[in-house]
C-alpha cells in the first residue's frame, strides 16, 4: 500500500532554552572560509598480455584523458606487494621491524540473491582462495549481506588463516532464511474473498469461464516478484554501498570480493508484467490499466534507493540508474568491486492453469525466469567492469579467481592528476587511458563522480538507512512513541539523549558552535515500504560556560514532535541517524514501533506506555493531552511531561507514567497497578498517585499520567509491570518496561 510521504524539518538551537553558554547575539555558526585546495585524482590502471601482468612500462608508454581531453600525468607509480620487488624490513630505534606495506580485500557473501546450496557447494574452494591470498599477505574482511540485517561484519580484517576459515564457514552455513510469508496485498489484489493461502491454490479457485483470470492471476504472481525483487535490490546496493563506506578512507586501491548469484534487474521493462511475461494479446491493454489502477502506482510515482529523497534526486526510476550511481561512487574513493557467481540457477514459477494454456504458459514462465537470471549476472559483471575489476563465472572461475585477484592484489599501475575545477561540481567526469605497447589490455575506471564533501556526507546518510547497525561513532539514545490525538491519527513524538560524558566531555576540541543533524526515518517492518522521514538540526554553542554545566549531568535531553500522520500497519522500523558535517561521524538507533489501528478492532490494546518526568507548566493548557510545539513536551493543563529515554531514575525522585490504552468497553472503572520486579527477584507493588487522565469517548481511548514511589526498589535494573483491568472480571492487559533506579 503505498503511503503518504511525510517530510519533517525542524531546528532545535538550544532545545533547553536554560542551557549556560547561548548568547542570542552572539554568531552561532562560524563565518564561511574560502580556501583552494589541490585536488589529485587517482588512476589504477591494470595492464595485461597472455593474462599476466606487464610489469615494464614507463609514465611515456600512457596517455591520459579526462572527457576526452588530454590531460598531464602528475605522477606515475608501479605499485608492487610482491615481497621479491620490496626491501626487506629495516629495524627501527626500538629494535622493532617495520612492517610490510599489506593490501587489504573485503569480501561479501551475498545470501539475498545467491543460491544456498551453491555457496556451501564452493565454500572449501572459497576458503582456500582466500587463505592463498591472506598467505600473500593481504589482509581479508569477511562480511554477510542479509536481507532483513542489511550488511554485517562476520570477521575484521585479519592475516590469520583459522579465522578466515571460521567466518566463510559461518557465512555459508547460518546466514540464510528460508522466508515463506506471503505478502498481504498480493493476496489482497489476486482476490481476498477466496481467503486461499498460496498462490497455487488461488489459481486453481480463479479457474472459470473468463479466459482473463487465469493469465491476470499469472501477471499479479509475477508483480509479487517484482515487489520481492526491488526490496531485494534495494538491500544489496545499499549493502555493497555500505561496504565502501567503511574502506574509503583506507589508502591506495580498495579491493572487493562479492560472491553473489547476481543483482535483481529494475529496468524500465520490468515494471510492467505484462510485458515480462513475453505474452502478448489482446488482454495487454486491460491489463495495463488494471496494473495502473492498483496501489502498485504509476511508473512516474516509483522511487526505489532513495525513498526519503536524500540526495535530491527527483526519482531513481529504474535500477540502471542506481548501479550507474555506486559505479561512479566507487570509482571516486578508487574501490574495485570483483565479482564471483559460485553457480547458476534458474527459479520455476509452477503452473496450477488448465492443460489448454500450460504450453503457453509455461513457455512464458521459463522465458521470464531464465531471462530474469542472466540480467542479474549481467548486472554483476556491469559492476565488475564499471570498477576496474573482473567478473568471474562459468566452469573455471576458482582457478581463473586465484590467478586474476592474485595478480591484480600484487601489482598495479597508479597514475595522478590534478583537477581541472578548483572545488568539486557533483558531476561524472569520463576517464579514458591509452596504453602505446601493442597486444597489451588495460583494466581502469572508465570515469569518476566529482563528489563535494556534502555529496558525500549524502551517500553516507543512504548508507546509514539501509546498514544502521555499521554507524555507531556518535553515542546516543532515541525514542520514537505514536502520540494518538484527537483526531484519531498519530504524531511522531521524538526523543534523543546525548551522553554528556563520550559525547562532549571525553571528545572536547575546541570551543565553537556545533551543529549536529538528526535524521529520523520510519518504514514497515514487514515489506520495507517507507512512510515518514525528516531531519532536524541541533545547535550548540560549546564553551566554558556549557562544559561547566554538563559535569553535573549523564544526558542532554531533546523531545520534538512531528506533523500529525496516519500510520497504517501495526509494526514500523524506526532508525535515527545523527550526523555530525563537521567531523563527517554518524551514529544511529535502532527501535521498533507498535501503532495499533483502532478501527473495527475489538481488542484492548496498549497505544504506549512511557516513563518519564513531570514538571508544572507555567502556561495553562488544555485539559486535554496535547504536545507542545515548542518543547516536545506532553501538556495537560498545569502538567508537563517529558519522556527519558534512558528510564533512569533516581529513587527519592520516583517515577512518572504516561499510557493511552484502547478500551473498547468503556472507561476502567479500576485503577491500573504496578508492580516492580529487581535483581532480588521480589515482586513489589509501587505505590501511585493519578495526576490527570482523559477519557476520549468517540475513540474510546483512555489516556492517563500516573506518579509512582520508587523507594521500595532495589538499585539497579528492575521490570517495571504495568497491569490494567479489562473488565471487574478479572481480565488484565499487561505491559512490560525497563527501569532502571540509581543513587
Amino acid at each position: 500500500m503505498k503511503k503518504a510521504f511525510v517530510l519533517l524539518c525542524m531546528t532545535a538551537i538550544i532545545v533547553i532554552s536554560h542551557l549556560p553558554g547561548f548568547q542570542k547575539k552572539q554568531r552561532l555558526f562560524p563565518p564561511e572560509k574560502h580556501e583552494v585546495e589541490v585536488r589529485l585524482i587517482m588512476v589504477d590502471v591494470i595492464v595485461t598480455k597472455d593474462g599476466e601482468f606487464v610489469k615494464d612500462l614507463t609514465k611515456d608508454d600512457f596517455e591520459l584523458f579526462e572527457d576526452g581531453i588530454g590531460i598531464p600525468i602528475n605522477s606515475f607509480e608501479l605499485v608492487s606487494f610482491d615481497k621479491k620487488d620490496l626491501k626487506l624490513p629495516e629495524e627501527t630505534a626500538d629494535g622493532k621491524s617495520s612492517a610490510l606495506p599489506q593490501n587489504r580485500i573485503v569480501v561479501i557473501f551475498d545470501a539475498i540473491n545467491s543460491w544456498r546450496r551453491e555457496i556451501i557447494k564452493g565454500s572449501e574452494k572459497i576458503i582456500d582462495e582466500l587463505v592463498s591470498i591472506a598467505k600473500l599477505g593481504n589482509e581479508v574482511m569477511v562480511l554477510q549481506l542479509r536481507e532483513r540485517k542489511g550488511i554485517e561484519i562476520i570477521q575484521p580484517f585479519t592475516l590469520n588463516e583459522e579465522l578466515i576459515k571460521n567466518s566463510v564457514e559461518k557465512a555459508a552455513g547460518s546466514m540464510w532464511k528460508i522466508d515463506t510469508v506471503i505478502d498481504p496485498s498480493y493476496k489482497a489484489q489476486v482476490g481476498s474473498e477466496s481467503r486461499a493461502s498460496s498462490p497455487q491454490e488461488i489459481r486453481r479457485q480463479q479457474e472459470t469461464d473468463n479466459p482473463y483470470e487465469n493469465i491476470y492471476a499469472e501477471d499479479m504472481q509475477r508483480i509479487y516478484h517484482l515487489n520481492k525483487e526491488m526490496k531485494r535490490f534495494e538491500k544489496t546496493i545499499g549493502g555493497i554501498l555500505g561496504a565502501c563506506n567503511m574502506i574509503k578512507t583506507l589508502p591506495g586501491r580498495k579491493y572487493i570480493l562479492l560472491i553473489s548469484s547476481g543483482i535483481p534487474d529494475l529496468s524500465p521493462p520490468d515494471m510492467f508484467p505484462n510485458i515480462l511475461s513475453g505474452i502478448l494479446n489482446d488482454t495487454t491493454d486491460r491489463l495495463e490499466d488494471a496494473y495502473r489502477n492498483k496501489s502498485f502506482g504509476r511508473k512516474e510515482d516509483i522511487k526505489i534507493f532513495d525513498p526519503f529523497n536524500i540526495l535530491d534526486k527527483k526519482v531513481f526510476k529504474d535500477g540502471a540508474e542506481v548501479i550507474t550511481e555506486l559505479i561512479r561512487f566507487a570509482n571516486a574513493h578508487n574501490i574495485s568491486i570483483y565479482s564471483l557467481d559460485c553457480g547458476t540457477y534458474v527459479t520455476r514459477l509452477h503452473s496450477g492453469t488448465s492443460a489448454e494454456g500450460y504450453q503457453k504458459n509455461e513457455m512464458a514462465r521459463l522465458f521470464f525466469s531464465e531471462g530474469d537470471h542472466i540480467r542479474k549476472v549481467q548486472n554483476l559483471r556491469w559492476i565488475s567492469e564499471g570498477t576496474g575489476a573482473d567478473s568471474l563465472r562459468g566452469a573455471d572461475k576458482f582457478e581463473e579467481f586465484r590467478r586474476v585477484i592474485s595478480r591484480d592484489l600484487t601489482y598495479y599501475y597508479q597514475l595522478s592528476f590534478y583537477a581541472q575545477r578548483d572545488e568539486a561540481d557533483d558531476k561524472y567526469h569520463k576517464i579514458d587511458v591509452n596504453v602505446k605497447r601493442s597486444a597489451v589490455n588495460t583494466r581502469f575506471r572508465k570515469g569518476y563522480t566529482d563528489y563535494s564533501k556534502k555529496e558525500t556526507n549524502k551517500m553516507l546518510l543512504v548508507t546509514a538507512f539501509y546498514n544502521p547497525s555499521l554507524y555507531r561513532e556518535l553515542p546516543f539514545e532515541a525514542e520514537l512513541i505514536p502520540f494518538l490525538t484527537e483526531s484519531g491519527k498519530y504524531e511522531p513524538w521524538m526523543h534523543i539523549a546525548l551522553p554528556a560524558k563520550e559525547l562532549f566531555r571525553d571528545r572536547f576540541v575546541e570551543y565553537a558552535p556545533r551543529l549536529f543533524n538528526l535524521h529520523v526515518w520510519i518504514k514497515d517492518k514487514n515489506d520495507g515500504e517507507k512512510g515518514y522521514g525528516g531531519k532536524i538540526n541541533i545547535g550548540l554553542n560549546i564553551n566554558p560556560s556549557f562544559l561547566d554545566f554538563i559535569k553535573n549531568i549523564d544526558y542532554l535531553s531533546y523531545h520534538f514532535k512531528g506533523p500529525e500522520f496516519n500510520f497504517g500497519q501495526d509494526e514500523y522500523q524506526t532508525i535515527f541517524a545523527l550526523f555530525d558535517p563537521q567531523t563527517n561521524e554518524i551514529g544511529t538507533w535502532e527501535s521498533s514501533l507498535f501503532a495499533p489501528v483502532l478501527k473495527n478492532n475489538d481488542e484492548y490494546t496498549v497505544i504506549n506506555c512511557v516513563l518519564g518526568d513531570t514538571v508544572l507548566n507555567s502556561e495553562k493548557a488544555k485539559k486535554t493531552f496535547s504536545l507542545s510545539n515548542k518543547d516536545g513536551s506532553l501538556e495537560y493543563d498545569q502538567i508537563k511531561f517529558f519522556p527519558k529515554v534512558t528510564n533512569q531514575f533516581k529513587k527519592w525522585e520516583g517515577a512518572s507514567v504516561f499510557m493511552q490504552v484502547y478500551l473498547p468497553g468503556g472507561k476502567p472503572k479500576v485503577p491500573p497497578e504496578f508492580l516492580l520486579l529487581g535483581e532480588d527477584s521480589r515482586l513489589r507493588p509501587l505505590p501511585q498517585v493519578l495526576v490527570s487522565e482523559f477519557w476520549n469517548e468517540k475513540l474510546n481511548v483512555w489516556s492517563s499520567i500516573f506518579k509512582l514511589e520508587l523507594d521500595e526498589g532495589t538499585l539497579g535494573e528492575n521490570s517495571l509491570y504495568v497491569e490494567i483491568p479489562e473488565s471487574e472480571e478479572g481480565a488484565v492487559l499487561s505491559k512490560e518496561m525497563k527501569l532502571t533506579i540509581i543513587r
